[in-house]
């Protein structure tokens, strides 16, 4: 498992990218929960690229031990090069036991749910395309004065989709530009479009907004220098004008909740979402037009 601990040593080295957490896993024909999710005759193959330097590894899943154990196959090409390796991967805990004593996390396939350092890595949900199928993937990146790492996993089965990082080091005394990039070529756990979910996207207001609000429900500005606050959630994005609803800026018949909605939303007491849906209220019934 040596090609393994080096890929682990390269990006917690340079990034310091930590994952722990229990596994999730598929024996049989149904998913056990906390157990990694493999069945005997599966497979992962990535494509590696270090630096100029191109290799490929294949993690061939064997017989199953116990319950709880698998033997996997580590298979490394380089050039005309190859290596055999064989481990046993704990389902329970995630992590590979080779024949020299050493104990690593197996992180092609990783614990789900992801647990992570939320102070170091940003991490984003998209829908991306894996040999034809839609999956939802996990996408955890990172940044530093040293360099940048992104990591992608597909959220159903935890399985590793990529890797890339590139960073500065010193060799011999000179500063040179270290790159690395893993990505899964072909398996055949991943068969099917996962289903997927659009994240909810945090609305995000600024300041002088609220204090328009509060200031309009105080009678302090009137309805006009309020809906130039609108103008600018709408002109943003975080508000949709129906079709047929824009023209001139002209407000009439206000009603008295919508004020005191925005009385309450400067003072805190009810959500932004809520400030939201009243003004776009006034906005679908043709109250207010911008």
């Amino acid at each position: 498992m040596r090609k393994l601990v080096l890929g682990l040593a390269v990006l917690a080295i340079l990034f310091g990218v930590m994952y722990s957490g229990k596994v999730f896993a598929d024996q049989g024909n149904v998913c056990a929960p906390h157990n990694v999710c493999v069945h005997s005759g599966d497979h992962l193959k990535y494509a590696i690229q270090t630096g100029i330097v191109n290799s490929s590894i294949i993690y061939s899943f064997g017989n199953m031990i116990n319950p709880e154990s698998i033997n996997v196959t580590e298979t490394y090409y380089l050039g005309k090069d190859v290596e055999n390796d064989t481990f046993v991967l704990s389902l329970k805990t995630g992590y590979g036991h080779d024949k020299q004593g050493n104990i690593v996390p197996f992180v092609s396939i990783l614990p789900v749910p992801i647990q992570y350092n939320q102070s170091d890595i940003v991490i984003s949900q998209e829908l991306k395309d894996y040999n034809g199928f839609k999956r939802t993937v996990l996408i955890a990146t990172e940044s530093n004065t040293n360099g940048s790492s992104d990591m992608a996993y597909d959220t159903q089965t935890g399985v590793l989709l990529s890797a890339h990082s590139v960073g500065m080091t010193k060799f011999l005394g000179k500063p040179i530009t270290v790159t690395f990039s893993n990505n899964l070529i072909d398996t055949d756990i991943i068969s099917s479009d996962s289903n997927y979910t659009q994240p909810s996207k945090s609305i995000i207001i600024p300041a002088w907004v609220k204090t328009n609000a509060g200031w309009w429900a105080s009678s302090e500005i009137s309805d006009d220098d309020f809906v130039k606050g609108i103008q600018y959630l709408v002109s943003n994005g975080i508000m949709q004008i129906p079709h047929g609803s824009s023209g001139n800026n002209t407000t009439h018949d206000i009603p008295h909740w919508i004020k005191s909605n925005a009385g309450w939303w400067a003072q805190g007491t009810i959500s932004d979402d809520d400030f939201i849906s009243g003004i776009q209220y006034m906005i679908n019934a043709g109250i207010l037009k911008l």
